[in-house]
């Protein structure tokens, strides 16, 4: 008897496995599950000191690069968010709402959004983040670290860490990256980083002259900074 024939569902597979066969016939491999867009906003600053409120950019910066590195997603680049904001006229007290956040989110197509806040206090720092489903506005988890502002590195990367598991929790399985082994962060002062986002800023404003030489400075007090000098060397070009 042809069993086939008494009963065709038998050979048709549903949906996602249908295709994996057609395309594994033919010697093609199955289209990649497509990464989940992120949105990382630059943090509030809660604190006193308004030489550290800079820094919000340069942690921005430092995030968007670690998290792409620890997490299976699409982070939107530092730029093309400074971009939007500039263009809706948001951001420019340094502070985002969340309707304002939920709508840049929206804008970029991003899944989600991570938000957050940090302060000093004598020589110690402490960072918050949440991160946030765009399409729900729902918190789907919040994170903190702190530590001695001297070794800000070492902070920020504690908390791209950590949003790299809650980022990676939020993943179907077929998404979910393989363990990435990190090399020990070079020690650099939350002065620094400051002075790093001052450098950003000059560059969004096209003052580069400005921008180089802040880098410079960076690079002069951090050697291991390695975003400072891949964006000093890109300055040089």
């Amino acid at each position: 008897m042809d069993v086939a024939r008494q009963n065709p569902n038998m050979l048709r597979p549903a949906g996602i496995a249908l295709a994996t066969i057609v395309l594994a016939s033919v010697g093609l491999a199955a289209p990649p599950v497509s990464k989940p867009t992120v949105a990382i906003l630059t943090f509030d600053y809660s604190g006193k000191n308004a030489g550290l409120e800079p820094l919000r950019e340069g942690l921005a910066q430092m995030l968007i690069a670690d998290v792409s590195q620890v997490a299976n997603v699409q982070v939107v680049e530092r730029t093309r968010l400074a971009a939007l904001l500039e263009e809706q006229k948001l951001g420019q007290s340094g502070k985002i709402d969340p309707a304002s956040a939920a709508r840049i989110g929206k804008l970029l197509g991003a899944r989600f959004l991570v938000l957050g806040n940090y302060f000093d206090l004598a020589s110690s720092m402490r960072i918050d983040a949440r991160v946030i489903e765009v399409e729900t506005g729902k918190i789907v988890r919040a994170v903190g670290v702190n530590g001695a502002s001297g070794d800000f590195f070492a902070l920020e990367q504690e908390l791209a860490g950590k949003l790299g598991d809650v980022l990676t929790a939020a993943l179907p399985e077929a998404s979910k990256p393989s363990t990435v082994t990190r090399p020990k962060p070079p020690r650099v002062k939350s002065t620094t980083v400051a002075t790093y986002g001052r450098a950003l800023l000059a560059l969004d404003r096209g003052r580069k002259d400005e921008a180089k030489k802040l880098l410079k400075d960076v690079v002069t007090e951090a050697p291991g900074f390695a975003l400072a000098k891949s964006d000093l060397n890109a300055l040089l070009q």
